[in-house]
């Protein structure tokens, strides 16, 4: 199959994903729930075709947008914002505000308002860990000088603004589709999978379950639960942890089946 083909295969698979999600909105008993990124495997089969995608960038400008998208992917499910806030950050985010990009300096932290929290004033903290950190500075290495100032946006489009969340699902999307991932992803799955995985390496899970509730601003741990995947889980494992009926039935079947044995004799 050549590349047009596998482009035009890739955007049928979204169109029809697009097409049964907007069809499951409203309709009793289908989920259009987008997923977290659960296994390490699946991260990777992830990062694997962005790395594709730069080594296979016929032009800088291809190459830089294919940068920017692994960027975007490792920093989605490394600081936890939802798709509209991450889609127009600004290098001032990361980065001292006295600085310039040739003498940045990390922050620490940054208060955000998120957006649809904007009116309550509610602001969440960011940390940067050590990932974060390392795929800025591998992404500066080689893009550093196409940005102007660090008032510049991090995630721009070929059109020099920012990329709309709708783009932003659209480039996660694509790319769980190519890595051969079956379950729904979307823009949502960034901030699922971090979620996710703080309450999975948390020695105590109550108290990671009651930070990441203040993280995503959710009024209860419940709707947490919900939100990461978890509660999916814990339902699959109560139902797969009862096996009832079966024993006497064995029994009786093993009976029915000497008796037949028997009986053709």
């Amino acid at each position: 199959m050549d590349n047009t083909a596998k482009i035009f295969d890739i955007k049928q698979c979204i169109a029809m994903s697009v097409s049964k999600e907007n069809s499951f909105k409203g309709v009793s008993g289908v989920s259009s729930e987008v997923y977290a990124f659960k296994t390490k495997k699946e991260i990777n089969d992830m990062l694997v075709v962005y790395e594709n995608h730069i080594l296979q960038a016929e032009n800088e400008t291809d190459k830089q947008i294919a940068c920017r998208n692994k960027l975007m992917f490792i920093i989605g499910i490394n600081i936890g914002l939802r798709a509209s806030d991450l889609c127009v950050l600004k290098w001032d985010f990361f980065f001292e505000s006295s600085t310039d990009m040739e003498t940045r300096v990390f922050r620490k932290s940054y208060k955000i308002v998120p957006k649809k929290t904007a009116k309550h004033g509610k602001y969440v903290e960011i940390f940067f860990n050590q990932a974060v950190k390392q795929a800025i500075g591998e992404y500066l290495d080689c893009w550093a000088w196409c940005i102007d100032s660090i008032e510049d946006y991090v995630f721009k489009s070929r059109k020099n603004v920012p990329l709309t969340t709708r783009s932003l699902w659209r480039i996660v999307k694509q790319t769980a589709i190519t890595a051969g991932i079956d379950q729904n992803i979307g823009s949502h799955s960034l901030r699922k999978t971090w979620g996710f995985w703080v309450w999975r390496a948390a020695e105590d899970k109550n108290r990671a379950l009651v930070m990441l509730q203040e993280c995503f601003n959710h009024s209860d741990a419940r709707t947490t639960l919900r939100y990461i995947g978890l509660l999916r889980e814990e339902k699959e494992q109560m139902y797969q942890s009862v096996d009832l009926g079966m024993e006497i039935s064995k029994e009786y079947t093993t009976a029915r089946t000497v008796s037949a044995g028997r009986g053709r004799r």
